[in-house]
Formats: C-alpha cells, structure tokens, sequence
C-alpha cells in the first residue's frame, strides 16, 4: 500500500480528533471572556504548551526546516525560533506578570491602564494589527498547503482543507478549543521530531557523513547572513510580549505565576524544536539534493520514518500549525470585539455585557478565515509572510506599549509621537516589502529596527517636554501620599 495512504488515514483521524475537542470546548466559552481568554483558568502546563504551540507553527517548523536545507546548517534554519523562544522568555521574566496582574483582554487594554483610554490609539492598534495577524495566519496555511503538497494533495486544496478545518476549530471553543489542542499537539510534536531528527542523522551517518560536523559545527551566522540573522531573529525577540497572539494566551493563565513559567517553558520548548527542525532540513537536503526545499520537512519525514509514524509527526506538525492558526483568528476576533466594537464603539459597558459581543468575534473568525485563503495564493515565502505584515503594528506601538510598562515618564503624547512617527516608518518598509509602487526601493530586513528607534526618540523627546502624568502613574503617585 502506498505510505501516503497510511498518512492519510493517520491525518484524517488526528484531526477529526481535534475537531471532537472543538465540539466539547464550545460547552465552555459560553461568554466572551471563556471564548477569548478560556475563563483565566489555565495552569503553568497547560499555559506553556499553548504558548509553545503558537510559535512551533509554520515559522519554527516549516520554516525552520527550509531555511536549515538552503544555508546547511543547522543556526540559520533555527534563527527564527531561537527569536520566538528568547522572545516568549523575555515575556516571561520582564512582561507577562505584569500584564497578566491587570487582566486585561487585549495588550490596548493594559496600554488603557496607562494612558487613559484614547479612541485614536486604540483605532490605530485595530486598524494596524489587522495585516500584522493576517500575515501570520496566512504564514500557517502556506505551511499546511506545503506539508500536503509532499504527499501528493494539491496546494490550493490543502490550503482550502486546512482553512475550513480551522475556522470551524476556532469558531466552536475559542481559546479552549486552541490549549487543549495546543497540549496535545506539543505532546506529540515533543516526542515526534526529536525522533524524526535522531532518524535523519542516522541515515545521513550510514551515507559515511558526519552528521555531527556537517551539520551542528558550521558557522553560527555564515558570511554574508548577519541582515538575514537580524531579519529573522529581532522582530519576534521584542515582539512577543506584547503581541496579540501571545498577550491572548497568558492572559489566559490563572495567576501570575502561571504567566511568567508558562511563558518561560513555552520559549524553551520552541528552542528545542527548532534546533532538531532545522536538522531535519539539512539532513534531509543532503540525503536527497533534489528535493524542493519548501517541503523539505514533510518528504524527509515521510522518507526517513515507517508511515504510521511518519503520519503522526507530520500530521502533529499540521495540526500545530492549523492551531496558531486557531489562535491567530481569535486573536482577530479578539481585536474586532474587544477594541472595536466594545472599546471604540461601546466604552461604557464590559465585554460580557454586549450580547453581540461573541458574535462580532465569531463574524470576524469567518471573514478573515475567507481573506487569508486568498491572500495565502498570492505568497509564496513564509517567514515574509510573519514578519513583513508585523511592521505596521509592532513598528507603531511596539515602543509605546513597553513604554506603558517599564517607561514612567511616559505621557500621552509622547506616545502619540512614538506611535506616528513608528507607524509612518513601519508602514513604509512594509509596502517595500510586498507588491506595492515602492516595492524593491530598498531592502526592508532592518525596517522594524529604523521603525523602533525612530518611535523611541519621538516618545521619550515629546514625554520629556510634556509635564501631564499618566493616570497609572497619577494613580500610583495618590497610592503612595495615602
């Protein structure tokens, strides 16, 4: 019988699977606040695997996998998951406790918290993460689409497949339908590319390579890769902390405490997988150099490993992907019910007291499920399509947001300044990077960093000559004279 029949039925029962979870988990997101942030019930482990899962997706994986087989080496196919790791880390040591102590809904929230609620700001946060979460869940279905497409299943219908699997995953549970998915997928995931990788090495070391020396000792950045390192590894290295997806997730933790170690575990695990991602890739291109490098993953996999074992990994390795994507749609949703409709539109009332609140969100899931399909035949890299759609959103309120956090002379309008000035730098090395009038004028892989640097200068000049406190620091200041 042919293997990829093997992992066809392995695929179809995983993932049928995971549509049961979807089915149990709407029992529980009665409310908005169960569908976004799953009630705040999540423990340490159940934390840290959905924030693993949310960045072992396309990016650390599929990515990682292709980057490792074009470079050969194992560094440069791990610097996107070495970023996402040290990011979730960071988050977990200087961000997540803090935010997590306010129980705030969406990162605005905490910003809110800050600088008193501002309709502008929290438009321009809406407006600009919409392509930031588009990008990265079209990311995942070009990875999906990918992954099907080494055994045999035409892109555009394992893009099409994926998606509606999705979207009927996400618009069930919400974020109880993602963690418990996330946990066993990284149960899976944790076990199933270790193995695949230690598979690999072994076949390449019966071919009489070294695989130790071909593919562990080369250079950590090889010549002529320092931009493409930066590029891959800096925007999610600051990022995460305050990025929605993340934000989502540890707001989802039961206490602080969970917070900070489900974001510190989370980030460990990511590092793990992307090392032995990144050698499956390399292995697997030296095995066999004609392979499409895009799918290297999938074909070594499937080469390497008996089918029913082959079928689990790479069907786990679907899933994690299909579940950032979950999570990526909520996020959407997230960001439509939570700052448009009820911040911009409905400021006088909670969230769990609009009825319609849950359904803006689900609306939201169905239409951007639609817009990344179309957009996911239009791409073709996928780290561009996680990080180039990252700048208008994290170039404009990267710096204000940690400035709301660790910044106490922050004002409003500094924050003001820092956003316009990061959102016009951002926006325009972002058009640079896709099809637009300006694309090709000038290579956006250090945009982010101009866009960070420009919005630091902005904010901490204008709050300097601003002499209005913020309202958390009014409010601390009133707590201290008490």
């Amino acid at each position: 019988m042919d293997p990829r029949v093997f992992i066809a039925i392995v695929a179809i029962i995983y993932l049928g699977s995971l549509l049961g979870i979807g089915f149990w988990a709407q029992k529980r997101a009665s409310k908005a606040s169960d569908f976004l942030v799953a009630g705040r019930k999540l423990g340490t482990l159940l934390c840290a695997c959905t924030i693993a899962a949310v960045q072992i997706g396309a990016g650390v994986v599929v990515g990682g996998a292709t980057n490792g087989a074009i470079y050969n080496g194992v560094w440069p196919g791990m610097y996107y998951s070495l970023g996402c790791g040290l990011g979730c880390i960071l988050a977990g040591i200087f961000i997540a406790p803090k935010m997590r102590d306010v129980e705030a809904v969406v990162p605005m929230d905490y910003f809110e918290a800050r600088y008193g609620g501002h309709k502008v700001i929290r438009g321009w946060a809406w407006l600009s993460n919409v392509p930031s979460l588009l990008g990265i869940f079209v990311a995942q279905l070009l990875a999906c689409g990918s992954i099907l497409a080494a055994f045999g299943i035409p892109f555009w219908i394992g893009v099409v497949v994926c998606a509606v699997i999705i979207l009927i995953y996400a618009s069930m549970g919400g974020m109880w339908s993602v963690v418990v998915g996330d946990t066993v997928n990284i149960a899976v995931i944790m076990i199933g590319i270790p193995v695949a990788a230690i598979v690999a090495l072994v076949k390449l070391a019966g071919t009489g390579i070294d695989p130790i020396s071909t593919v562990f000792l080369t250079p950590i950045i090889p010549e002529g890769l320092l931009s493409k390192c930066i590029y891959a590894v800096a925007p999610m290295l600051v990022s995460i902390g305050v990025s929605y997806d993340a934000f989502l997730r540890y707001q989802s933790a039961k206490n602080v405490q969970a917070a900070r170690w489900g974001c510190i575990w989370g980030g460990i695990i990511t590092m793990f997988i992307g090392t032995m991602a990144s050698a499956i890739g390399v292995a697997g291109k030296m095995l066999n150099p004609g392979a499409d490098t895009g799918s290297i993953f999938a074909t070594t996999v499937s080469a390497t490993m008996s089918p029913i074992l082959a079928g689990v990994v790479v069907t786990a390795v679907l899933a994690a992907a299909m579940s950032s994507g979950n999570g990526l749609l909520i996020c959407m949703g997230a960001s439509f019910s939570r700052d448009l409709y009820n911040k911009i539109l409905h400021p006088e009332k909670s969230i769990d007291d609009l009825p319609n609140a849950k359904r803006v969100a689900q609306l939201t899931i169905v239409v951007a499920c639609l817009v990344g399909i179309f957009f996911a035949f239009k791409m073709d890299n996928v780290l561009d399509a996680i990080i180039l759609f990252n700048y208008p959103y994290m170039g404009s309120m990267l710096v204000p947001l940690y400035g709301a956090l660790l910044y106490k002379n922050g004002t409003v309008k500094g924050c003001f300044a820092g956003m316009i000035c990061g959102a016009i730098v951002g926006t325009v090395c972002f058009l640079a990077g896709i099809p637009s009038p300006i694309q090709g004028l000038f290579s956006p892989d250090m945009g982010l960093f101009a866009a960070y640097a420009v919005s630091l200068i902005a904010m901490v000049i204008v709050s300097s000559m601003d002499k209005n406190k913020c309202p958390m620091v009014r409010m601390q200041q009133a707590a201290k004279n008490k």
